[in-house]
């Protein structure tokens, strides 16, 4: 047991890079742009073009190595992350006992409808998204969009290949929550670890909570709809409750961290405009 929780706690330090959202610069100075204001996302915001693709191949690196530039207040956050991982991953029997005995039909139905918005709901918000921004000539949804896209691709990544490594058996084929395979063994019922669904809902949840955090009940309903979505992946008896608190924390903090490479590349953008390059 005692691996498995340096495990945790050396996955993570992985998947949690920098916890600090990517403030807005509001400055403006000569031709300089200001941050995230309008003007920015009709000049700087993401299209669909050689750009766009590019990036997902030289940030991804930056998101996965995020690590390498800790600071004190991000290791703490993987303390505080690993010492939750810990904790259901000794309550994770009990919380299966707790949701098997309360199934109810209202509470059945609920899980049904937030089950999707860990699989096949994410793409299809993102594509409207999308298609709206390009309709109405909206630059910031149309950059909000695919910056959701590449963020959950890049936590989708993170999450199956962690799934390949770490074996675990569902809770719907055992009730012992501490049987495991050695990597890449078994069939699809060790794929218990971490929860796609949670990983899936966070990222597209951060992203928005991000994007619209101007908007107060847009951070709130996100994380609603994500929270009741990992607790129906409990419910439904597919995952551990171990399970579905690392996948929201990949999504969650890959998301972050995506946005803070983004942000370091503007400000590296307005260096070299400084220096005139």
């Amino acid at each position: 047991m005692y691996r498995f929780g340096l495990l945790l706690f050396l996955l993570s330090s992985w998947l949690i890079p920098f916890c600090v959202q990517a403030q807005v610069d509001s400055t403006q100075a000569g031709d300089t742009i200001a941050y995230r204001s309008k003007e920015w996302f009709k000049s700087e915001g993401y299209r669909i073009n050689k750009t766009y693709l590019k990036s997902y191949i030289t940030d991804f690196p930056k998101v996965v190595t995020a690590p390498g530039r800790y600071t004190k207040k991000d290791w703490r956050n993987v303390i505080i992350v690993s010492a939750g991982a810990g904790l259901f991953f000794a309550v994770d029997g009990p919380i299966q006992d707790i949701m098997l005995a309360n199934q109810q039909p209202f509470w059945t139905s609920v899980s049904k409808v937030m089950e999707p918005f860990g699989n096949r709901f994410p793409p299809l918000l993102i594509g409207g998204m999308y298609l709206a921004g390009v309709i109405t000539k909206d630059r910031r949804l149309e950059h909000v969009s695919l910056m959701t896209a590449k963020s959950l691709v890049f936590s989708v990544a993170m999450y199956t290949a962690t799934k390949a490594l770490v074996r675990r058996q569902r809770p719907r084929y055992t009730d012992n929550p501490y049987v495991f395979k050695a990597p890449f063994q078994g069939g699809k019922e060790y794929t218990s670890f971490p929860s796609g669904h949670a990983n899936t809902i966070f990222s597209v949840a951060t992203a928005l909570a991000i994007e619209y955090k101007e908007t107060k009940w847009v951070p709130i309903l996100a994380y609603s709809i994500a929270t009741l979505t990992g607790i129906s992946r409990l419910y439904e008896n597919r995952h551990w409750s171990s399970d579905v608190w690392l996948g929201a924390a990949c999504g969650h903090f890959v998301t972050k961290a995506l946005y803070k490479v983004e942000e370091e590349k503007y400000k590296k953008k307005q260096q070299l405009k400084t220096i005139g390059f």
